[in-house]
């Protein structure tokens, strides 16, 4: 008889995180080029980029946060 090996990996925490993240992302920035095609105009470009730009900020700031420093 061959030998049972259990091999039990446990999904990453960050792994199971990413999906809905970049869902949010993409619907942010389908959002945003919605706004610019709806309303054209200076003030809602800057907007729509700032908005994009602070929400990738923002998921790069929590995605360090989970992953960690790579020392320990």
């Amino acid at each position: 008889m061959a030998a049972h090996a259990d091999h039990h990996t446990a999904e990453p925490v960050t792994g199971a995180a990413l999906l809905p993240v970049f869902a949010i992302a993409v619907i942010v920035a389908t959002i945003a080029i919605c706004a610019v095609v709806a309303a054209p105009g200076t003030i809602t470009l800057v907007v729509a980029l700032a908005s994009v730009i602070g929400f990738a900020a923002g998921i790069v700031v929590v995605l360090g946060r989970l992953i960690g420093p790579e020392d320990h």
